[in-house]
């Protein structure tokens, strides 16, 4: 009798979590589709530099934008061009990306410059499919670097990188 009432306690909080699962998959899309402007920065180097220099210029046609970058000291970069640091009690995680998202839709965004923050190739795949989905797809360069997670060859680093290639959107390369 213990075992039966485990199990089905077991299978009542795996039904509650899937519900809120899909309750915050709900509420995370609504906010993707009020933000018309995505964009997302990827590459092995420049990525903060190049997500400031798209917000500043966005900011300075008029268009109300939320950059974020992700290096050394991550900054989320305000609609007024103010910076404020992202305090990280943990190890860096892409789950910070949604939450980027629900920022920028309570700071009534139009655009939102993203710097990918994954390395591993799945990751940056769920990052750009499933969190982001951006408008604009940006890659500043493919350099050899992180081999350790992209692959060992400039290919494989090109291949790792493409993952966040926009679905109907506009990819922008660099070199």
């Amino acid at each position: 009798a213990v075992s039966v009432i485990l199990k089905m306690g077991y299978f009542f909080f795996l039904r509650v979590i899937s519900v809120f699962l899909a309750v915050e998959k709900i509420r995370h899309e609504r906010r993707l589709n009020r933000i018309p402007i995505r964009i997302h920065v990827n590459g092995t180097r420049g990525k903060s530099n190049v997500t400031r220099l798209i917000a500043a210029a966005l900011r300075r046609f008029g268009i109300r934008t939320l950059g974020k970058t992700t290096g050394t000291i991550p900054r989320l970069i305000l609609p007024d061009g103010n910076e404020k640091t992202i305090r990280r009690w943990a190890p860096a995680n892409i789950i910070e990306q949604i939450k980027t998202v629900a920022i920028a839709d309570k700071l009534k965004v139009n655009a939102i410059v993203i710097e990918c923050m994954a390395l591993d190739p799945m990751l940056q795949f769920i990052s750009e499919k499933k969190m982001i989905r951006s408008t604009i797809g940006v890659i500043t360069n493919v350099r050899p670097d992180h081999f350790e997670v992209m692959g060992d060859s400039l290919d494989d680093i090109a291949e790792s990188l493409s993952q966040t290639i926009p679905e109907n959107g506009t990819l922008i390369t660099g070199d």
